[in-house]
Parts: structure tokens; C-alpha cells; sequence
């Protein structure tokens, strides 16, 4: 897969290189979309789409992504039709791009049991539910 940015200029296109001149977000953001895309064209090309688990897990997602960048690449999942389970430090998914998500969060002090909460976002609010 070959990856090439456009813009910001009209008809400006770059290859990712480090004479491509783009900031650490900005690498991290085509990062995470040529991987949303490689593995849309990968689980897209499985026989029997129809019944495959289209999924993708992100460990430490979107470190260092700010907030308004995080909700553009939640929404890119979900156009993709991405199932995705991650871990991250204070990260949630609540953002409109996402029309439905299950959030649970795992606590534990040491030396104490985990605790879970599960809150359930349905688009416009947050509603917590029983951990099961």
C-alpha cells in the first residue's frame, strides 16, 4: 500500500518520508487512517463478508491525539463498519461521529480487586449500566 497526502496547497501531494514535513499529529492521523483502510480492504476481501467479524484492536489508541481528532477517526470506523476494541488512558468514544459504543473502565488499586464500570453511550448521552 502506498500512501499519499494531499494538500494543504490544490493539487499538493506527498509521500510519507521525512522530507514530508508533517507535524507528530499529523503523522499519527494518516497513520491510523492507512490503517483503517488496510484493514477495511483486507476484511473486505474475505469470503463471506456478510457473517465476518470486521475487527480491529488499538492498544494505547490514539495516544497523543488530541480530542477533536480522536471523534474524526472514531467516526472513520464506524463509516468503515470497523468493530473495534481498544485500551487508552482516558479514553471514552462519546463523540457524535459515533452513534452507539459500550465503554467499560477497569480500576484496580494494588493489593485490591477490579472494579468495572460499563457506561453506554447512544449517540447524545451516557448512560451507566450494570457491570455483568
Amino acid at each position: 500500500m502506498e500512501v499519499v497526502i494531499t494538500g494543504p496547497a490544490q493539487g499538493q501531494e506527498r509521500k510519507i518520508s521525512r522530507r514530508a514535513k508533517l507535524s507528530q499529529g499529523e503523522i499519527r492521523f494518516v497513520s491510523y487512517v492507512t490503517l483503517f483502510a488496510a484493514a477495511d480492504a483486507y476484511l473486505s476481501g474475505l469470503p463471506d463478508t456478510a457473517r465476518a467479524l470486521r475487527l480491529i484492536l488499538l492498544d494505547d489508541a490514539f495516544a497523543k491525539v488530541d480530542n477533536r481528532t480522536i471523534g474524526e477517526l472514531m467516526g472513520l470506523l464506524v463509516r468503515l463498519d470497523l468493530d473495534f476494541a481498544m485500551t487508552g488512558h482516558a479514553l471514552w468514544g462519546f463523540y457524535p461521529q459515533v452513534p452507539s459504543l459500550d465503554c467499560y473502565e477497569i480500576r484496580r488499586g494494588e493489593g485490591t480487586a477490579a472494579v468495572t464500570t460499563h457506561i453506554h453511550w447512544d449517540g447524545h448521552n451516557r448512560h451507566l449500566r450494570p457491570a455483568r
